[in-house]
């Protein structure tokens, strides 16, 4: 999986260093008006007779006038202008409470027309072992500029059912202004970061944000501490398959030391109950200096929620390193995207808005020039020159990436063991269990995983 992430990444950088960041994307453009055209007036669509067809569309973006949600709602509309008799109704929740209630739709078979879908095992092979999704065309999304491999998570054999949307890894946020002004330097290592938290909260501001209530946080810093102890994201892939053992001295050290970071005090107070939008919003509003998160959350500097003094001062750094990593050791990604339920009475509409959703002068051009995503589609032609400063540190990151993780390991297999490695980590940093029995029950939680897929 590295191997195939590496390749993907290197085309990435090589085209992202070619283009001109004002280059004349007119001809693009054009190619991609005559596409949607082509896309509106298709043959063999039901929408061709008239017919007035209404569809469910099911996302975990339920902010629908910012970041994603707003870019949603926006190509959501611009299809319904260009088909009138199709109607697109809504409904949106957060992540947790959106995965809740997909298991109701799922429990009577059920599901919305459109879903939102995470490309990983944890989340979608329920799904696809009851066949609840779609069988997608790929030949209908050939042409759209997809990053090789981007659609594996979404697959199961040669079969796809499910388009990713972006390219997502986890950064570290920080105010650069709380910085400058207390005289403490970035961290550029893991000991690094344990000293600046403490000289933080020597000055009375709280060190990292993180949403540790939601626990999926916590599973995705722990590869990046463990890649930093043994060198490689290998470690973590090996062995959930059963080809090391999560039993292994290296994942005890790596266990150790989160510990030894967690008591050093490099989370806000009250970070195990802390929500996602307690977490981002204590950041936003200057209360913590570092907020650990995925680039998704890059439109941070746009959100007028947030003061001034906030979107002019954010940043983004990589996570430190160790002597054992590189900067370039990135747990990157692709994981939400959207299927099609197979229950849909209107499957060939939901089709064709999802070619006019991916077309790149949609999604892709208006996800990254409104900051909000990096797109799991080829967007250099849509580099504008005037990004935000954050946009440039993103693509800054997203062009230093030399090793990969592909899927995080918690979403890797079951929801069950998902569901076991968030709560490990919470025990583990509350001191319910010590490093050595953690990565002991971590080894259990794995051999479940492998026994019963034998």
């Amino acid at each position: 999986m590295m191997k195939k992430w590496l390749v993907m990444f290197g085309v990435l950088i090589l085209t992202l260093a070619l283009v001109a960041c004002s280059g004349d994307d007119s001809k693009d453009e054009a190619e991609g008006t005559k596409k949607s055209e082509e896309t509106k007036t298709g043959e063999d669509t039901e929408k061709g007779t008239a017919e007035k067809v209404t569809l469910s569309f099911f996302t975990a973006q339920p902010d629908r006038t910012t970041g994603m949600g707003a870019i949603e709602q926006q190509i959501i509309d611009a299809y319904m202008d260009a088909n009138p008799n199709v109607t697109i109704e809504v409904e949106a929740l957060q992540d947790e409470p959106y995965k809740d209630k997909i298991k109701i739709y799922s429990s009577v078979n059920d599901l919305p027309d459109i879903l939102h879908t995470w490309g990983q095992p944890s989340f979608i092979d329920p799904l696809l072992n009851n066949g609840l999704l779609h069988e997608l065309n790929p030949e209908d999304f050939a042409d759209l500029g997809f990053i090789e491999g981007s659609m594996s998570g979404f697959s199961k054999g040669d079969s796809v059912y499910g388009i990713p949307k972006n390219t997502d890894f986890l950064v570290l946020y920080y105010n650069k202004r709380l910085f400058e002004e207390n005289g403490v330097e970035l961290p550029k290592t893991q000991e690094d970061l344990v000293d600046v938290s403490k000289k933080l909260r020597e000055k009375g501001i709280s060190p990292i944000a993180i949403n540790g209530m939601d626990g999926w946080t916590l599973p995705m810093w722990f590869e990046y501490v463990l890649q930093r102890e043994a060198g490689s994201f290998d470690v973590m892939d090996d062995a959930l398959h059963g080809n090391a053992s999560f039993a292994d001295d290296v994942v005890v050290a790596a266990a150790t030391t989160m510990k030894e970071m967690v008591d050093a005090g490099i989370f806000a107070d009250g970070y195990l109950t802390a929500d996602y939008g307690t977490a981002a919003n204590l950041f936003g509003q200057e209360g913590a200096a570092m907020y650990l998160m995925g680039s998704w959350e890059m439109s941070l500097s746009q959100n007028e929620d947030y003061p001034e003094s906030f979107r002019q001062n954010v940043g983004v750094m990589n996570y430190p390193i160790s002597d054992k990593s590189e900067v370039g050791d990135v747990l990157i990604y692709h994981g939400g995207g959207y299927s099609i339920a197979e229950n849909s009475e209107h499957k060939e509409v939901a089709v064709d808005f999802l070619k006019f959703f991916f077309q790149p002068e949609n999604w892709v051009k208006l996800v990254w020039q409104s900051g909000a995503a990096t797109p799991a589609q080829s967007f250099d032609k849509y580099l504008t020159g005037e990004e935000s400063s954050l946009q440039k540190e993103i693509i800054d990151i997203f062009n230093s990436v030399t090793s990969s993780s592909g899927t995080p390991v918690l979403d890797d297999a079951t929801a069950e063991f998902k569901e076991t490695i968030m709560n490990l980590h919470q025990e583990l940093f509350t001191g319910g269990i010590t490093p050595q029995e953690f990565s002991v029950k971590l080894a259990e939680a794995a051999d479940k995983v492998k026994q019963a897929g034998e």
